[in-house]
């Protein structure tokens, strides 16, 4: 009997233990835990956050990636803006002088030299050109030890085409020389581009522009060649119109050579009909004995 009321005692207290809440220690160590979790993974993503920032706000290029060179105000890979900015460095105060005309004709040749020196020397590139000094051009450009001139435009034909590379020497003075035909009429422009070469210790050479100088020409017609080529524009006409004159001159004979033929089918078909009325005539008179007399 006793153990009968034991037991049903024994189950409440173990069906109570079991539905209590947690500890106070217990939630406070889970806590703990969370928390510790929660804090680790925002500090990376900061770090992580950080990381991006910076390397976007510093823009710094990968391997092999062009980036903006101040030395040349254009993007260049790492290793050329390095060399370009060595060359700079050694680069002098410089004074280009060039004699381009502002009139031509039409065929008429000019040559043209382009004086190139420190600035300090300035008389001395003035006097290298030669000619008229009122009618010099001047270029401001830095100068060093490779130079490169190259003068281009449309409407006229260069000799050397293309760039002209020299090496100067200490004192940095040079010239180059061009000749120039002007073959188009009216307005027109020449572009002289003077250049400097960087060098790398392999040897290999990268070249940038340092002074760009547009020159305006304007190229005239003279009266003979007005002339001229009023009396080739009416030569080309007469030209095209003897042609015209040529073709139908031709097609009236072939059309004529056309309605003889045909006017050969028509008298040979009106031919052909009478003779075989005529024919015919003759044999109906043939078979009644000749004409009747009268008596």
């Amino acid at each position: 009997m006793r153990r009968l009321v034991l037991l049903p005692m024994l189950a409440l207290t173990l069906v109570s233990g079991c539905g209590a809440p947690p500890s106070p220690t217990s939630k406070n160590a889970d806590g703990a835990a969370g928390g510790a979790t929660e804090n680790t993974v925002a500090t990376v993503d900061d770090t992580v956050n950080d990381a991006g920032i910076e390397n976007g706000s510093t823009g710094t290029p990968t391997a092999g990636e062009d980036a903006y060179c101040p030395a040349v105000d254009y993007a260049t890979s790492a290793a050329q803006c390095r060399r370009f900015t060595e060359e700079k460095a050694t680069l002098e105060a410089g004074l280009g002088v060039f004699n381009a005309p502002s009139e031509m004709v039409v065929g008429e040749s000019r040559d043209l030299v382009l004086g190139v020196g420190k600035k300090a020397d300035a008389a001395e590139v003035h006097e290298s050109v030669g000619g008229n000094a009122t009618q010099h051009v001047e270029v401001r450009t830095p100068i060093g030890h490779l130079m490169t001139a190259t003068l281009s435009g449309g409407g006229f034909d260069i000799t050397p085409a293309g760039p002209q590379p020299k090496t100067l020497a200490a004192d940095r003075s040079e010239v180059w020389q061009w000749r120039i035909t002007a073959k188009e009429a009216g307005p027109q422009k020449l572009l002289l581009t003077i250049s400097v070469d960087a060098t790398a210790a392999d040897g290999s050479r990268s070249r940038y522009d340092l002074a760009r100088k547009p020159i305006d020409i304007n190229v005239a017609v003279t009266d003979a060649q007005r002339r001229d080529a009023r009396a080739k524009a009416l030569e080309d006409k007469l030209r095209r119109g003897t042609g015209v004159m040529g073709a139908l001159e031709k097609w009236l004979i072939a059309l004529a050579a056309v309605v003889v033929a045909l006017g050969g089918v028509w008298i040979a078909v009106r031919t052909f009909g009478k003779g075989k009325d005529k024919g015919d005539a003759a044999k109906k008179d043939d078979a009644g004995g000749g004409p009747v007399k009268k008596v």
